[in-house]
């Protein structure tokens, strides 16, 4: 009988010392979770923002591309209508990327700072000008 007196409080103190540790672990998790999904949203309204900047990108017979100012225009246009209120808009740069006619996105949000500290993730997205998807073409 006095074995049992003297674990008497084991399984409280364990408790007590495993729930804040793992309290850390899922609001870790949570953290990383949130930021992710952000990020993804982020990702998708650069996407397609850059592709629609990169509509209005007009290749010449002679094979010079000509970006119209109003690419970036719209590019900013469709980011800003998609957006969630943790993305922010950074630049937006259309013309010709990496030897192709493209318009290129720059934006970042935030992350979700439950456990870590509140940091900005830059995410970029490029659209490529396919041929027959300018806005004169269809």
């Amino acid at each position: 009988m006095k074995n049992k007196r003297s674990e008497r409080g084991q399984s409280i103190l364990l408790f007590a010392i495993l729930m804040p540790l793992m309290s850390l672990f899922l609001l870790g998790i949570l953290d990383t979770m949130i930021t992710s999904a952000r990020v993804m949203e982020t990702v998708a309204a650069a996407d397609l923002a850059a592709h629609a900047g990169a509509q209005e990108i007009t290749v010449l017979p002679n094979g010079a591309i000509s970006a119209a100012p109003a690419g970036t225009g719209v590019a900013a246009l469709y980011f800003n209508a998609q957006r969630a209120g943790h993305a922010q808009l950074s630049s937006v740069s259309c013309g010709r990327h990496q030897d192709r006619p493209a318009c290129l996105v720059v934006a970042r949000t935030r992350s979700a700072g439950y456990l870590l500290p509140t940091r900005w993730v830059t995410v970029r997205a490029i659209g490529y000008l396919a041929h027959g998807v300018t806005r004169g073409d269809q």
